[in-house]
């Protein structure tokens, strides 16, 4: 009996020793997550205490927790701008993870090695290097690694313009960032703070506002000062888009304070350079000045060219303003140039319109209109093809093509012209010499007829072809969006008021397919184009002989229904999302399950005569519900069926956000939901 107590308890005893390295990896993740946590209050007190737990850490350290460890300083390190220690710990964690042959850690360090090229204005070079790191984070399946990576992405399309881009990429880190079991509303708080900047960068202020109050809260009841001071960064720059200076200058000086107590230098920066912009608008050039040069100074410190860049135009707009005019402007176009070599074509499009206003400021017209004439064409490269500053691009674009066919066109009738005049001089010669050789000339006139004949029937083809590819979408085959413009401008004369004399309205559908980017990235665009070709041909089965399927812009869809009461609208957003999703595409020998989330309503809208909501706004409602589908798990349709309260009521909140015009009981929602979707393989 005695024996056999000794022997479990040896056992007991084994257990424990071997419990002991376990019991001290976890002690020191939570050490590590509380520093993290910390920097949340204070960054430069967590980056002295992470660097003092770096000291403690030696060669014996289990890896898990050194990749943990050395992930979390470079976070603390990039917040805190000190980019060539961020280096150096991202050198070690790759070097670590090569010699642990480590995929995950690997995708780690590429991911921080694109956050630094986004902070030096390196934006298509930090695209490419997540593009690399992606795959392996995907296999690696970490939630916290993937945010990460979309985060940076986004910020590095935000940047570059591509506003539709970097939105899906912010959806995609809130979508992580609640997957995370660790910090997830830290993750979530950023991902927030992402989407409002998105928001801002496509013009719709009242709608980042909203997004930047609810990050508030979560910023303030989880203390995390460094969000907080971005928060309101972010808040003054909607103030002061709307016009709402003081406001503006408040939020700004909370950011500087945040900045500065708790060491976050690129915070106080950004909050002196928006301090300086706020001086600007209000004409306190000498001010302005001099608080844009410590913006200046702080940004040089921190190797920030971006930031620089833009202090130096508000150095060079302070001088104008103080009538030191050709000193001002020699610094802000050098400025402007630095803007253009890094690819922030965003920045440069926003530069130049407050330069533009300047030289109107000064009445230098002519400087004025040829600066907003540089603006504007910058500008219409920017925005997606579906936003209103997109339309002198798209038509620009049609030119194009119009003018290549019409130099074709012209050469086959300068061919066509010298036929003719060969058979001019030929008849001529027929004439002279009819008496001698009648039936001969009778011969080649005929012959010669025949010629011609074929030449005009050439000409006449090709003018059909022209015909058909100035309204046609050379891939798909669908209507283009010039033959939906045209039709809406024919329609709109049909009428008083836009009403239909049988009261049956029209029907809008908007599409998406879900996930595109991804199909494009898995399968080549090629795969990409048989996707759009098959969908093309199954929308074009689901509609009426009456119906108009029109691909309205890359993966974008547009179907319009003459005469669609609303249940018919609604039994068509099922079957083409069924006839989408049901049955998976064939690419190649690979079989992909498609999906689409799409957005509808009727026109007129809720009876609303079309004076006041014309099919441009309609379109608009109808793409946010389709946006509204996207945040709610995409493979669905959302419709607007008809207003609950009067229209100069809804409308003011429904254009700027449909999400609280559904909250407020303002309109009726219907759902149609997708297909389940069906395993490809």
């Amino acid at each position: 009996m005695r024996k056999s107590w000794w022997f479990i308890a040896g056992i007991v005893a084994g257990l424990l020793v071997w419990n002991v390295p376990v019991v001290a990896q976890t002690d020191q993740l939570d050490r590590i997550d509380a520093i993290y946590i910390l920097s949340e209050r204070d960054n430069t007190a967590a980056l002295e205490q992470m660097r003092a737990l770096g000291d403690e850490l030696g060669n014996t350290t289990p890896y898990p927790v050194l990749r943990d460890y050395l992930s979390k300083r470079i976070l603390l390190e990039l917040d805190s701008t000190q980019v060539d220690s961020a280096k150096a710990s991202i050198a070690r964690l790759r070097q670590l993870a090569q010699t642990q042959h480590d995929n995950t850690g690997i995708a780690w360090a590429l991911v921080f090695e694109a956050a630094i090229l986004v902070q030096t204005a390196n934006l298509e070079a930090a695209v490419a290097k997540l593009g690399e790191a992606l795959p392996l984070a995907r296999h690696a399946g970490d939630p916290a690694l993937l945010w990460q990576n979309y985060r940076i992405l986004g910020n590095a399309q935000l940047a570059l313009g591509r506003f539709a881009q970097a939105l899906e990429s912010y959806l995609q880190c809130l979508q992580y960032a609640d997957q995370q079991t660790r910090h997830s509303q830290m993750a979530r708080l950023r991902s927030l703070n992402a989407l409002s900047t998105v928001y801002s960068a496509m013009k719709n202020h009242p709608k980042s506002l909203a997004v930047i109050d609810e990050a508030l809260v979560v910023a303030k009841a989880t203390e995390s000062r460094k969000m907080l001071g971005t928060l309101y960064i972010n808040q003054a720059n909607q103030f002061a888009f709307l016009g709402r200076s003081k406001d503006s200058e408040v939020a700004n000086l909370h950011a500087l304070e945040v900045g500065r107590s708790g060491g976050l230098a690129r915070l106080e920066a950004t909050a002196l350079n928006n301090l300086g912009d706020g001086y600007l608008r209000a004409h306190n050039f000498i001010k302005a000045e001099q608080v844009a040069r410590q913006a200046l100074d702080k940004y040089r410190e921190l190797g920030d060219r971006g930031g620089a860049a833009a202090s130096q135009c508000n150095i060079g707009f302070s001088l104008m303003g103080q009538g030191r005019v050709a000193q001002g402007e020699a610094q802000v176009r050098d400025a402007l140039q630095q803007m253009r070599e890094s690819g922030a074509r965003s920045d440069e499009e926003d530069v130049l319109g407050e330069l533009g206003r300047m030289y109107e400021h000064l009445g230098l017209f002519r400087e004025a209109v040829a600066t907003i004439r540089e603006q504007q064409t910058l500008s219409s490269q920017l925005f997606r093809a579906d936003r209103e500053k997109a339309v002198a691009a798209l038509q620009e674009q049609f030119d194009a093509v119009q003018r290549q066919k019409q130099i074709e066109l012209l050469a086959r009738s300068n061919s066509l012209k010298d036929a003719q005049i060969s058979n001019q001089r030929l008849q001529q010669i027929v004439i002279l010499l009819g008496a001698v050789v009648t039936v001969m000339g009778g011969v080649f006139v005929y012959l010669l007829y025949r010629r011609v004949r074929r030449a005009n029937l050439q000409l006449r083809e090709a003018n059909r072809q022209l015909e058909f590819h100035a309204v046609r979408d050379p891939l798909t085959g669908l209507f283009n969006r010039r033959s939906f413009f045209e039709l809406m401008s024919k329609r709109a004369t049909d009428g008083a008021g836009g009403r239909r004399e049988d009261d049956v309205p029209d029907g809008l559908l908007v599409l998406d397919i879900d996930h595109f980017k991804r199909i494009n990235d898995n399968l080549g665009h090629a795969g990409g184009d048989a996707v759009l070709v098959e969908l093309a041909k199954r929308l074009c089965s689901a509609v009426r002989d009456t119906d108009m399927v029109i691909r309205w812009g890359g993966e974008e869809f547009l179907i319009f229904s003459p005469k669609a009461s609303a249940d018919h609208l609604k039994s068509l957003a099922e079957r083409v999302l069924k006839v989408v999703g049901e049955t998976p595409v064939l690419v190649g020998d690979t079989l992909l399950t498609v999906t689409t989330t799409g957005g509808f309503l009727s026109l007129p809208f809720s009876g609303v005569s079309e004076a006041d909501c014309n099919w441009e706004k309609a379109l608009q409602i109808a793409d946010m519900a389709l946006y509204l589908g996207k945040v709610n798990g995409r493979n669905r349709a959302y419709g607007i069926a008809r207003l609950l309260v009067p229209f100069e009521q809804a409308m003011p909140v429904l254009e700027r956000d449909i999400t609280a015009a559904i909250n407020a009981g303002m309109v009726e929602l219907v759902e149609v939901p997708g297909p389940q979707p069906v395993d490809a393989n």
